[in-house]
């Protein structure tokens, strides 16, 4: 059994996906730390992401998932990598995303105390070009997450312990990341929060090119807002749908 798995969701992403994972895979092969292994599961409608796997297959430990359910669903590919997990340690891992440093895992095991700790949240930077960072983001919890204002940062920044983990829920799609994080301290409690900068997040119009929330103004809107009750139906007591719909009500939760 390997200490961590990263847990690595594919999707072609308009033809870049490749490409995007290359990166990552070249940050993980130069880890100070080696006890890991890497799940993909792969929605893609090609062998690219396959390929990429077997050619680094000498490198490390990669397994390799083709997921042909729920095709378009975030949620729905990162569980199914996190079900083939087997490390005592989850790591998630965007395909657009990549470690920062060499020492990066490194540092996530050796601050995961596996006695006390059951999910783990780090810092992060940005880039939209895999070369310049900008805008390092320190993370915290706050208690109106789960709707949308998002302290912690993209699922990317968690390390979860390999024990009856939670998965995300499969019904959300922008707010499936924030829904997540609500559920995890409700169930394992406050997160331990490391202040050093281990991922960094990829940004740019790549993004909306066979991405996953890749969608028309209307349509998006109308996905928000029903994601928006349905998670107020989930967490806030004495819920009612009409009132909530019709007074503009989670406008004014959201922003204040």
């Amino acid at each position: 059994m390997k200490t961590i798995s990263i847990c690595i969701p594919t999707h072609e992403m308009g033809g870049l996906g490749h490409t995007f994972l290359r990166k990552s895979f070249e940050k993980l092969k130069t880890q100070t730390f080696k006890e890991f292994d890497i799940v993909v599961s792969d929605h893609s409608k090609n062998d690219d992401i396959k390929k990429l796997c077997e050619e680094y297959a000498d490198k490390f430990d990669v397994h390799y998932f083709r997921n042909t359910e729920g095709v378009g669903s975030s949620s729905i590919n990162i569980n199914n990598a996190i079900k083939h997990a087997s490390g005592k340690l989850i790591k998630i891992l965007f395909m657009d995303d990549f470690l920062f440093s060499d020492t990066a895992l490194q540092e996530i095991v050796d601050n995961f105390d596996m006695e006390k700790d059951h999910w783990m949240i780090t810092a992060c930077e940005h880039s939209n070009d895999g070369v310049t960072y900008y805008r390092p983001f320190y993370p915290k919890y706050n208690n109106k997450i789960f709707l949308g204002r998002n302290t912690i940062s993209s699922p990317s920044v968690i390390t979860i312990k390999n024990d009856n983990p939670l998965f995300f829920d499969e019904k959300l799609v922008w707010l499936m990341d924030v829904e997540y994080y609500k559920r995890c301290y409700d169930t394992f409690g406050k997160p331990k929060i490391l202040d050093i900068i281990t991922v960094v997040n990829g940004t740019g119009d790549h993004q909306g090119i066979g991405g996953y929330k890749s969608r028309n103004k209307k349509s998006t809107n109308k996905l928000k807002w029903s994601e928006y009750l349905y998670v107020l139906g989930k967490y806030e007591k004495g819920f009612n749908y009409y009132y909530y719909k019709f007074t503009g009500f989670i406008k004014a939760l959201i922003k204040n």
